[in-house]
């Protein structure tokens, strides 16, 4: 059967669950679902479930969601499914998966798979991006806000990342960061951010590392560096479209094993959620989940 796991608390995650849950039951599919409300420790369900009788596990919520019920899946050979119910569901957009839920359960029950890479951030799996300094500092006030969950309401919570960019970018201070990538070490001087892909896009759709593929066996780096206030805010527009790896203050690296050390501690996030400050170790785990797709 399937296993589905529904955060209440993401995005519109029980609102979804209720339509797919109609469907399943018109297919007479059968499920099992464990359904996240207040204390993430409710995931701890999963390991009870994860038995042979299960053909995938399905997660209805977004990002964060993703990351915490990965984690779970160990070495097994389960497949997961996704149904983008959260904020930015960038996972779910570098997978093409679609947006309309019936689309994504009708992918979901073809059953058709791939395995993918994963980043390893010390001891957190991480599916798409590691964001350290600035857009870090903007992930913590996302979800931190209010307006997060309206926005969420209306299935635009993507726009929460716009507000925060601009709530962040009066007060945060750039700093001195070296960067060691498979065993080269490198120096930048007054990076604002550097984002560590495993997929192209984070903050809902920007388009942070264009070439970064799950399945590459490689992290693609996005460092921006030596920019004035005015001009991070310009820099964001071009992220949208990929554009920004062109402009003279941002530079782009790849590797398989990343340490990122600064100056001064910094915040660091992946998928969206808060991992803590550097120094931080980021490195890939060559096709380790397997997914729907």
């Amino acid at each position: 059967m399937y296993l589905f796991l529904v955060n209440n608390q993401s995005g519109n995650g029980f609102k979804v669950w209720k339509k797919i849950s109609k469907i399943l039951l018109k297919k007479n599919i059968e499920y099992k679902a464990i359904i996240i409300k207040k204390d993430a420790k409710e995931m701890l369900k999963i390991k009870d479930e994860l038995t042979t009788n299960i053909k995938a596990l399905v997660i209805i919520g977004g990002d964060g969601t993703i990351q915490k019920a990965v984690s779970y899946i160990g070495d097994t050979e389960i497949p997961i499914g996704i149904i983008p119910a959260g904020s930015g569901n960038d996972f779910a957009r570098a997978l093409n998966i679609p947006k309309n839920i019936q689309k994504a359960l009708k992918k979901i029950l073809l059953m058709n798979t791939t395995t993918i890479d994963v980043m390893q951030v010390n001891n957190q799996l991480c599916l798409t991006v590691v964001g350290v300094g600035f857009d870090a500092k903007v992930t913590e006030i996302t979800n931190q806000s209010k307006i997060k969950k309206w926005l969420n309401y209306f299935r635009i919570g993507k726009f929460a990342y716009i507000f925060s960019v601009l709530r962040a970018v009066l007060s945060y201070k750039p700093t001195d960061v070296e960067i060691n990538i498979d065993g080269k070490t490198k120096s930048y001087r007054n990076v604002w951010l550097i984002a560590i892909a495993n997929t192209p896009y984070y903050g809902g759709g920007l388009k942070i590392c264009p070439d970064a593929d799950e399945s590459d066996n490689n992290i693609n780096l996005c460092i921006a560096h030596s920019l004035s206030r005015i001009e991070l805010l310009l820099f964001f527009p071009l992220v949208f479209i990929g554009k920004h790896t062109l402009h003279r203050s941002v530079s782009t690296l790849e590797g398989q094993s990343i340490q990122v050390t600064s100056k001064e501690s910094i915040l660091v996030q992946g998928d969206g959620e808060m991992l803590g400050t550097t120094p931080t170790s980021i490195s890939i785990k060559r096709k380790n989940l397997k997914v729907i797709i």
